[in-house]
């Protein structure tokens, strides 16, 4: 029998409306753990009646990509709607629809939740990437042959601006952080980077963001102790290490403990749809 997206559709994903601020949109992902959102809007569909219908999904990238743009430098997240920074419209997908039609569409989209509605267009839940990535825990491929072997890297002492420009211009979710001694210490996520802009323009008033924000760093925000994984072991090993860390992808160590790549959820992703089809079978 196919594997339909009802399988792994998930009811738990956070919702909110369109009009509540992103100071609350952030708390809902802090509280779930859970960075995407589905965004709900007020549709009349008959005098006096009004349903919640799909407007959009907030991710840690909208945040990542709009918050720290000049035209909203003047505003704090407490004050702007969800509505400013949502992607819409969204991209949707039918219970019945396969996985395979799921996998293909985050990756051909670069999207990585996938609201799932009905013939009524009633919102039943979502999709997500890491779900689906889920189902590579038993494959013995080795990542060696998967990985990135030129990833986006950072500096302790790098911009934060610099490495969201660099994550936004490669569209990538994962950057392991090297010290000066070229020592692996640490990686940031797009989550991280979302919740620095969050804290900082909620904090820092407005006159003084523009100077104060060149001066934070890589150090400030980053996480400690980084999923690590060697060029010999399996895609099972590297989705445990990514799951059990919460993050978005795992850094490939050689055997003198130098990065040698990474291997994120999307590079997953991408090798489920090409060279495990069955899994999603």
């Amino acid at each position: 029998m196919v594997r339909t997206v009802n399988e792994l559709l998930r009811e738990d994903i956070p919702r909110i409306d369109k009009n509540d601020t992103l100071y609350h949109a952030f708390k809902l992902m802090e509280k779930s753990g859970i960075d995407k959102i589905i965004v709900l809007e007020n549709r009349v569909i008959e005098p006096g009646k009004e349903v919640k219908s799909l407007a959009g999904v907030l991710t840690s990238r909208d945040i990542v990509l709009k918050l720290a743009t000049q035209r909203l430098s003047r505003t704090t997240p407490s004050r702007v709607h969800v509505s400013s920074f949502m992607s819409f419209p969204p991209i949707t997908i039918k219970p019945g629809a396969t996985l395979a039609e799921a996998a293909e569409l985050m990756l051909s989209k670069k999207i990585g939740l996938l609201p799932v509605i009905n013939e009524n267009n009633d919102v039943l839940g979502a999709v997500l990437k890491t779900d689906i990535v889920k189902l590579a825990e038993n494959d013995d491929t080795e990542v060696r042959t998967i990985m990135d072997t030129a990833p986006v890297l950072a500096r302790t002492t790098d911009r934060v601006l610099k490495v969201r420009q660099d994550m936004l211009s490669t569209d990538t979710s994962f950057v392991p952080v090297l010290d000066e001694n070229d020592e692996l210490v640490g990686y940031v996520t797009i989550y991280e980077l979302a919740y620095a802009f969050v804290k900082f323009e909620d904090i820092v008033p407005s006159k003084y963001r523009k100077e104060r924000i060149t001066h934070l760093i890589v150090e400030d925000i980053m996480r400690f102790r980084p999923p690590k994984i060697r060029l010999v072991d399996t895609v099972s090993q590297a989705v445990a290490e990514i799951m059990k860390k919460g993050s978005r992808g795992a850094v490939v160590i050689d055997e003198i403990g130098k990065v040698a790549g990474v291997v994120t959820i999307d590079t997953l992703l991408n090798h489920i749809v090409t060279n495990k089809r069955e899994l999603l079978d």
